[in-house]
């Protein structure tokens, strides 16, 4: 049977519409103004109740339509949805179309980015013929919410294309058109104004061609957002007259009351009053079509308060919007429980509202699944098409720390008993987050001390890791009487504490288990093994840990078989499959990446080997049974849960664990503990302050170079990156800064590809001369004594000479870490560290005790300790200073320092996520005249 042409369908799309806006002037008793245009739109924005079966099946734009090719930045082959990316795009076209309100859970993963979801979905409108394409709106939003679409290009030959198809002529209709916009056709015919030479290598970015707007925490009104579109096509264009246009146009299409295709975002610190302000602004400007609540796992991990917000927010958009023009929503979230537990929270506020707010529907909010197995941006590598079905695999899973977990459950119970809720509990929650961090550790409290004294790491950051900061703050509490009838509870649990701590000074039994697999397999079995872990630096710690522990099978080194093993992180994992060959894995806890290739790539064999903490565990079987019992959209998935959940079947249920737990293993991060980040001393006097979003502080000189994302300059690289003076950056600029985790893996990654990062070797002699020397007055000073009670008796030492270091000396381990000197003779020297103090008044007062003339101890602090430290720290900065050369000449990096392809994009992709917006710059001599 022939398929009817575009033009009939068109015809019939126009006399349904046509027969829908009669139907709607009888009802309403008026006329429908005489615009086209709006009369679209009344239809569009017409209740349900008003819409035929025919008229709504006008509007069932489905996924595939458009075919425009989208290209990832530095690919050459095209980029299509995968599976879990087309059921969110028509899922949003539903939406938009019914105004339904609903919540999606994905699983095992969802993007990191949503905003690819509203591209793909307006292309099928501009397919079907409706030039203003969907409105869109995303909470919770922060400042780089659309630097994605930047990296992201749409094929400009297919986007001409589709706009000559729906050129509307001022003395002539288009009947392929079902809802015009004649500014939208300039704007685009400016792709085909390009200078010669230029078309066949230029496709514009998403982030250019699509007009998009941020209410930030400053919010006053909705701004005009022009001047950021078809920013790298101006420079392109033919002609002066072509650019005076094209700005002409892209007004019109940049202000937000008539932008076609926007996306609006909402920054989620925004005030209760500020928010309804954004949201009032909107309904004046043209509400959207379908509003986009983001509620994954990274969006609930950064804020305490998610599930009040979200739900408040999803309420305060029905009250803004009448129920007439009312935007569809969208809520997309990755886990079970917080599905649950926010419509549950919906409905209970629903309850508590007037009767005119209250819903009509039953079904409002109710939850459907999609099995969804790609991260990032949703869209497939190039050149893959399709996605095997998971086959069936039996895993092997382990749990550790019993001990340690009765405790962490004991305190997060005591929490929940509390008067005054988790505010008042605070020292209790934060004592049992820093338990579950300490029974994660791939090694020892030595190992993570040693790690410590890197002179990178802040003073603050040193007291955060340290168990005896979280024992004092839960003693004080325990006697401030806010306790209750739970101080008994609390006192055992200080000792339980304390008892672990000490425990755990050599290893952790996570990292005891972790030694055995790895000797089994590696040196019993004589397998080649692959270790995958959560975090770089927990990747670098076990490494430590593992080369230096010696009661392997057989009681043989590591260097014996330290070819047959190798470290990677879980980010890594997808580009090193390929190349696994026979080798066994083990994954050293899970994150998303991990679960996602676990659950999904059939070349992650059977036996592969999972070491989780019970806590883990605990979690991992609360989100895995709903699925396999709830969700038919998960059953291809079924026979490898199931495996997971057998060997978790012992655990303990705990209903706390979905509220305080997760199924990725806690980690320290020294970027969320320092006082000050990234860079030169805070007591620089010449150092100015920069303060980015989320309360992060730089320190930088007025002269020295930094990294700004702005891809619209022209001095901006390839990836978006330029270069300035601190002295010239702006109140606003996006400001990339190197965290603690980024610092390990690029300095991995350089390791990896053969980059010297050690100029410290000429200080070899007198440092380990400086550690023999200490070890000696050690023993001539306090003979005969365990190294503990030496520890305690210098410290009693130093602050019965210096009383006044008495609120700021560090405590007994930092003083255990300054003498504890025994293996130093035969450590490498680029594992070797000074292990001082870090002040010079505490290296003195350390110095006198010990019996140190002043000579002595100027010596080893001008000679020894500073210059180690300074190459050290200029070692940071070469590290930095090389990657900023990726950022600037990735091609040059990539030829240079034999650095992988898929390893540079990893490192930009991570680079992104480590931009900032710049909130205040405080000059050094502001800051001397504010003092």
């Amino acid at each position: 049977m022939p398929q009817p042409s575009r033009q009939a369908l068109a015809e019939k799309k126009k006399a349904l519409i046509q027969r829908v806006l009669a139907a709607h002037t009888n009802k309403k008793g008026k006329n429908v103004s005489e615009n086209p245009n709006e009369k679209v739109l009344a239809v569009e924005t017409a209740a349900p109740s008003v819409l035929t079966a025919d008229a709504s099946d006008i509007a069932k734009e489905r996924y595939g339509e458009a075919q425009v090719p989208i290209f990832r930045e530095g690919e050459v082959g095209e980029s299509g949805a995968s599976p879990g990316l087309i059921q969110l795009v028509n899922a949003y076209l539903e939406v938009a179309r019914t105004k339904e309100r609903r919540i999606l859970m994905l699983w095992p993963t969802a993007p990191q980015t949503l905003l690819p979801i509203h591209t793909l979905a307006t292309l099928e409108r501009w397919q079907s013929g409706d030039k203003k394409g969907i409105r869109g709106l995303t909470f919770p939003a922060k400042s780089n919410v659309f630097h994605p679409l930047n990296h992201l290009h749409f094929d400009r030959e297919k986007i001409l294309s589709l706009a000559r198809e729906l050129i509307e002529h001022s003395n002539q209709s288009n009947i392929s058109v079902t809802r015009g916009m004649q500014d939208k056709d300039a704007y685009l015919m400016a792709l085909a104004s390009l200078k010669p030479g230029h078309e066949e290598q230029f496709n514009p970015t998403i982030g250019e061609l699509l007009p998009r707007f941020y209410a930030g925490v400053e919010f006053r009104k909705w701004e005009s957002c022009s001047g950021n579109l078809l920013e790298n096509i101006a420079a392109r264009l033919k002609r002066r007259v072509h650019k005076k246009a094209l700005s002409a146009n892209c007004d019109a299409i940049g202000d937000p009351k008539t932008a076609p295709d926007a996306m609006f975002a909402i920054d989620g610190r925004l005030s209760r009053d500020k928010l309804r302000a954004a949201l009032v602004a909107l309904e004046k400007n043209g509400r959207p079509d379908v509003v986009l609540v983001n509620a994954t796992r990274h969006i609930r991990k950064g804020e305490r308060s998610w599930l009040t917000e979200i739900a408040r927010f999803c309420l305060l958009v029905e009250e803004v919007f009448t129920e007439d023009d009312r935007p569809g929503v969208l809520v997309i979230t990755d886990e079970p429980h917080a599905a649950y537990r926010l419509r549950e929270k919906l409905v209970e506020l629903n309850s508590k509202r007037d009767r005119e707010y209250k819903w009509k529907n039953s079904r409002e909010y109710w939850i459907s699944a999609v099995c969804n197995g790609v991260r990032g941006d949703g869209l497939l590598p190039p050149g893959v098409g399709t996605v095997a079905t998971p086959v069936p695999r039996e895993f092997k899973v382990e749990t550790v720390d019993t001990e340690a977990n009765r405790v962490i459950n004991r305190l997060f119970r005591i929490a929940s008993k509390i008067p005054g809720g988790k505010e008042v509990a605070q020292p209790v929650l934060d004592a049992a987050a820093y338990l579950s961090r300490l029974a994660a550790l791939p090694c020892g409290v030595s190992t993570l001390v040693d790690w410590l004294s890197t002179t990178s790491t802040s003073d603050h950051a040193r007291r955060v890791y340290s168990w005896a900061t979280f024992h004092s703050a839960l003693t004080a509490f325990e006697k401030s009487g806010d306790c209750g009838a739970v101080q008994r509870d609390i006192q055992e649990c200080l000792k339980l504490g304390s008892t672990l701590y000490e425990n755990y000074q050599n290893a952790t039994p996570f990292a005891l288990r972790l030694t055995s697999l790895v000797g089994h397999l590696a040196e019993t079995k004589k397998q080649r093994i692959v270790i995958v872990y959560t975090s770089s630096i927990y990747r670098r710690l076990s490494e430590k840990f593992l080369t230096q522990y010696g009661e392997y099978p057989g009681a043989v080194q590591f260097a014996k078989f330290s070819d047959r093993v190798q470290f990677i992180l879980s980010v890594q994992l997808e580009d090193f499959l390929p190349n696994i060959g026979d080798a066994k894995l083990i994954f050293a806890g899970l994150d998303d990446d991990g679960l996602r290739l676990l659950m999904m790539d059939n070349r992650i064999e059977k036996d592969t080997v999972i070491l989780l903490t019970q806590r883990a565990g605990q979690y991992l079987k609360a989100v895995m049974r709903p699925l396999v019992d709830n969700f038919d959209a998960f059953k291809q998935l079924k026979p490898r849960m199931e495996s997971i959940l057998r060997q978790l079947q012992s655990l303990p249920d705990d209903k706390s664990i979905l509220s305080f737990g997760d199924f990725v293993l806690p980690v320290f991060r020294t970027e969320l503990m320092a006082e000050s980040t990234n860079g030169s001393d805070a007591s620089d006097p010449d150092a100015c302050r920069i303060f980015l979003e989320g309360g992060q502080v730089i320190y930088r000189r007025p002269s020295h170079h930094v990294y700004v994302y702005d891809p619209a300059s022209e001095h901006a690289t390839e990836r978006g990156f330029r270069t300035c003076e601190v002295q010239t950056l702006q109140v606003g600029d996006k400001l990339f800064f190197m965290s603690a985790e980024l610092r390990e893996l690029v300095e991995s990654v350089l390791k990896e590809a053969g980059v010297p990062i050690e100029h410290d070797k000429n200080f070899e002699s007198a440092l380990r001369d400086y550690h023999q020397f200490i070890s000696k007055r050690l023993q001539e000073r306090f003979p005969g004594k365990t190294l503990t009670d030496q520890v305690r008796q210098l410290r009693e030492s130093i602050l019965e000479a210096n009383p006044k270091l008495a609120k700021e000396l560090p405590a007994a381990l930092s003083v255990k870490h300054w003498v504890n000197l025994g293996e130093s003779a035969d450590t490498p020297f680029e594992n070797l560290q000074p292990q001082a103090p870090m002040k010079k008044t505490h290296f003195v007062a350390f110095s006198q005790a010990l019996g140190l003339s002043s000579l002595e101890a100027a010596y080893y602090w001008q000679r020894v300790i500073m210059p180690v430290r300074n190459a050290r720290r200029l070692d940071g900065r070469h590290v930095s200073d090389l990657y900023a050369y990726m950022l600037l000449q990735p091609e040059s990096a990539m030829l240079n320092g034999n650095i992988k392809s898929a390893t540079i994009k990893l490192l930009f992709t991570k680079a992104r996520d480590n931009v900032a917006t710049v909130e205040s710059i405080v000059f050094p001599s502001e800051a001397e005249n504010n003092e």
